[in-house]
């Protein structure tokens, strides 16, 4: 799923269904699940072993992808990169910087969000274009996970924080893109309001996936 909604020049790798990563841990990325419990050190080393691979498809040798202090993967010098997990679906997705810009990846379980969750994720304006979106789709996980993948592609660009308040998107159902808006105190942090913030997003086998790129304004 993912593989097909990244941009050109971005190599994707995803894992599904039962079983588990081909290959261990590394030593710098065992510490950072050491204490975790069994499900969760799981989806780490299924999701560092996609990083790996998709790495190796780049043309790069095998590497340790560490965590930085909040706790968002350490990728090669010049790559961009993300990591998505959910239950029973993992994937990786990497490509050089220069090429690619930043980019986020998101896939959840295709279900309604949870009692009291829209309200905190979705703006006003989103809450009212989810009364008259078309049936058949969970369109509050979509917007969930579509801002999950624009704080992916946004955080390495700003170290900053995104709130789901202060990032607002609109959703094209028939071509199944995303356009998304930051707050105006956010913008300069990305060189102003002429950033470009789209994305992609797919609803197939019992899962949401999404994408969001972010291009900066020429310098």
């Amino acid at each position: 799923m993912i593989g097909r909604l990244v941009p050109d020049g971005v190599v994707a790798v995803e894992w599904a269904g039962p079983g588990g990563p081909a290959e261990p841990l590394l030593p710098d990325e065992a510490p950072l699940v050491a204490r975790a419990v069994e499900k969760r050190r799981r989806e780490f080393t299924t999701g560092r072993d996609c990083a790996r691979r998709a790495l190796r498809a780049l043309g790069l040798p095998p590497v340790a992808v560490p965590a930085g202090p909040d706790r968002e993967p350490i990728w090669p010098a010049g790559v961009a990169g993300s990591i998505t997990h959910c239950a029973g679906y993992c994937a990786a997705a990497v490509g050089w910087r220069d090429a690619v810009g930043s980019f986020g990846i998101d896939a959840e379980v295709h279900r309604p969000l949870p009692a009291g969750v829209e309200e905190l994720v979705c703006t006003p304006a989103e809450r009212r274009w989810l009364r008259t979106a078309p049936a058949g789709v969970e369109w509050g996980t979509v917007l969930f996970s579509a801002k999950e993948s624009l704080y992916k592609a946004w955080f390495p660009l700003t170290r900053r924080w995104l709130g789901f308040e202060d990032a607002e998107l609109a959703i094209d159902p028939d071509r199944r893109e995303l356009t998304a808006w930051v707050a105006p105190p956010f913008q300069a942090l990305l060189g102003g309001p002429a950033a470009q913030l789209r994305g992609r997003f797919e609803v197939a086998g019992g899962l949401v996936a999404t994408c969001v790129v972010i291009t900066p304004p020429p310098a």
